[in-house]
């Protein structure tokens, strides 16, 4: 179906994919994995000519795709080749509903669909197990998984033959994606469907896909059958990927039983969002959504806390609650035994007590200033670090592996680089508590090991005392002593990792650790 022969594709003089040969067969999923930067996603936008000037051949059912008119191109995407992007929030137009967008994948037009294309909408929602009631909705309306199905539905309206998955799954929490999986396995078994799946994620490529190819550098280092690949890798790159997923986590020595002074506790905190108009409140209805409801922690020197739970469960509130992002709407919290709970915004205790790593690195960099200014930015050099600053700097860069990086822009930094830049600024003011929101989750394989391995240093030589956001168990058996799991706003067990993560007692913890465990097998 699918025959790339002697790939190239170059931007300027930089080669991102070099002599690549590989081919799909019908009904066949293919996995395409590598670390970041590797040249997984350029591969996947090549056979749709959207990727920088191609050489070789990519055929498709016997067509020349490269060097081909664009009409051939724009005939063959959507109707015989569709692409489910990585991030369905980039991917999904705000301003159009769910409806509209897949209307435009069938005929071009989102106006009047429901004329015209209601029940086929409808019946495409149905098969990624989305209600119909969706198709009305915005892309602002609906959940991360319920987005990135919808994206399945858009790739799926054509009726292709292949289907492209470019990380489809990568952010999303381990229940939520053994389900996108499970709809992806059906919908390719009962439509014969074609699937080259491109992720970072060794277990979905050992569960999914019949074959693997291993990408590095933009080649090609291994093939084969994906049990032979991960059985008995032949290449010293694929042997690391699998002695990473395969290695025993743990979670680190000192701090179980902490008995440190309380350095944050919350009481009781709720924090609910006000989503009516204005007409709304004059008439006295009530349409707040809850976030976080009667949930009370504590935070002691020296240990590791994790929050543990799917997306929207309310670990991101918490976390903000606790570092004075948001004050909540009921409730207090505390910090070093004083109430910040009411303070209106991030105040300076806050600013020198506790740093925070967001999920997105580059999306918490400012792309106008160097590494050195945004480092520095935290210890009042918001332009141009002052000469106490720099000494700091180097120090923080040298700490998290990047020295020598201070003039490099966002733009120039791999995903891994980015995040040690942001843990370089958060420890800027040696913080008491660093808060690591989904800080690996939008990371390959390699590079989430290494920060991992970071902030196990950092934890390790600094006695940092951490609150770790993640819906990912294993960041959870390995960075945290305790761990709390919230569903639907609220803390529904707490325990020490090892124990809740060895025989969970809530269905929440259970689904979790199942779902997890399944995306292992």
């Amino acid at each position: 179906m699918l025959a790339v022969d002697n790939l190239t594709i170059q931007y300027g003089d930089s080669t991102a994919v070099q002599d690549v040969t590989f081919k799909v067969e019908s009904g066949e999923c293919v996995g395409l994995v590598g670390e970041s930067g590797a040249g997984k996603s350029t591969i996947g936008l090549a056979v749709l000519g959207l990727a920088g000037t191609p050489t070789g051949s990519i055929q498709f059912c016997g067509t020349e795709l490269v060097g081909t008119d664009s009409a051939t191109l724009r005939s063959v995407r959507g109707a015989e080749i569709g692409l489910a992007f990585q991030d369905a929030d980039d991917a999904l137009h705000p301003a159009y509903s769910v409806g509209e967008q897949i209307a435009e994948s069938i005929d071009g037009r989102r106006r009047n669909w429901r004329r015209r294309h209601q029940d086929t909408v409808e019946s495409l929602l149905g098969n990624v197990d989305l209600d119909s009631a969706l198709a009305g909705q915005y892309p602002h309306q609906i959940s991360g998984g319920q987005k990135q199905r919808a994206l399945l539905a858009v790739a799926l309206a054509g009726d292709p033959e292949l289907l492209i998955a470019d990380e489809p799954t990568s952010s999303l929490d381990t229940v939520t994606k053994a389900s996108v999986l499970e709809t992806i396995e059906r919908l390719s078994a009962s439509r014969d469907l074609s699937v080259l799946f491109i992720t970072h994620d060794l277990g979905i490529v050992q569960r999914a896909c019949d074959r693997t190819l291993v990408l590095r550098d933009g080649r090609i280092v291994e093939r084969g059958q994906t049990n032979m690949v991960f059985s008995d890798p032949t290449h010293e790159y694929t042997e690391s990927l699998v002695g990473i997923r395969q290695q025993p986590t743990a979670a680190v020595d000192g701090g179980k039983t902490s008995t440190g002074h309380v350095l944050v506790e919350l009481e009781c905190v709720s924090k609910a969002y006000d989503q009516g108009s204005v007409l709304d409140s004059l008439l006295g209805r009530d349409d707040r959504t809850v976030a976080v409801e009667d949930c009370s922690l504590a935070v002691r020197e020296g240990e590791a806390v994790g929050l543990l739970g799917r997306s929207g469960a309310g670990k991101t509130t918490l976390a903000r609650l606790v570092a004075g992002l948001e004050t909540p709407t009921d409730g207090t919290v505390s910090l070093k035994g004083t109430d910040v709970g009411s303070i209106g915004e991030r105040s300076p205790v806050h600013r020198e007590a506790i740093g925070y790593v967001f999920q997105s690195p580059r999306a918490s960099l400012d792309p106008r200033r160097t590494v050195a200014e945004s480092v520095a930015e935290p210890l009042g050099g918001n332009d141009s670090p002052e000469l106490s600053a720099r000494g700091r700097v180097g120090e923080l860069l040298e700490t998290v592996g990047l020295t020598g990086y201070e003039q490099k822009y966002p733009r120039e930094l791999s995903g891994g680089e980015a995040q040690r830049v942001a843990v370089a600024r958060a420890l800027a003011v040696d913080p008491d508590l660093l808060v690591l929101d989904e800080a690996t989750s939008a990371l390959d394989t390699i590079t989430a090991d290494r920060c991992c391995t970071l902030f196990e240093r950092l934890r390790r030589e600094r006695g940092l005392t951490m609150l770790v956001v993640t819906h990912d168990v294993e960041i959870a058996r390995r960075l945290t002593d305790r761990t709390l799991v919230l569903e639907n706003g609220r803390i529904v067990e707490r325990d020490e990792t090892a124990a809740i993560l060895a025989d969970p007692e809530t269905k929440p913890a259970q689904t979790l650790v199942e779902s997890a465990y399944t995306l292992q097998q």
